[in-house]
């Protein structure tokens, strides 16, 4: 992991258990081009200064839930399960059986970027609208993307 973590300076971290890297390193030669960096992990560590200082764990998961729950509430029918964790928040795009419908969902995807709100799209079948909004998302941007959202099916 890393991209995020030093806020756009070159950063990575590997997370694992003790045991697991200590038999790692017994029987493979192991480099990190950004390992040991001094700029580097005071970058890492600002940032994370900043995601406890501001509290932006719990934030996330009390705006991604009033997300889901506005996303949950807009009129359309396509609209299937919404999921999440946090602010990630994915948005099946189902058709009148139920059944996934991917090129309902690029339509939507393409008309939510027309309208100045960027999602993906994921998924076996690639039906599934994919927000991923950055930490500093408040519930005051919920609106603009929910509103987006319900043009785009209604266009």
């Amino acid at each position: 992991m890393g991209k995020p973590m030093g806020n756009g300076h070159p950063v990575a971290a590997v997370v694992t258990r003790r045991e697991i890297v200590e038999r790692f390193a017994e029987t493979t030669e192991w480099f990190s081009t950004f390992g040991g960096n001094p700029v580097a992990c005071a970058a890492a560590l600002a940032v994370l200064d900043v995601i406890e200082d501001e509290d932006l764990i719990a934030r996330a998961g009390a705006v991604g839930s009033e997300l889901r729950a506005a996303i949950r509430a807009v009129d359309a029918p396509a609209i299937g399960d919404v999921r999440g964790l946090g602010l990630l928040t994915g948005v099946e795009i189902v058709d009148a059986s139920g059944d996934p419908d991917p090129a309902r969902a690029a339509a939507v995807k393409n008309a939510m970027r027309g309208r100045g709100v960027l999602v993906g799209s994921t998924g076996p079948l690639d039906h599934v609208l994919k927000f991923r909004p950055p930490l500093v998302f408040g519930a005051e941007h919920i609106d603009r993307v929910v509103t987006a959202l319900a043009q785009s099916f209604a266009s």
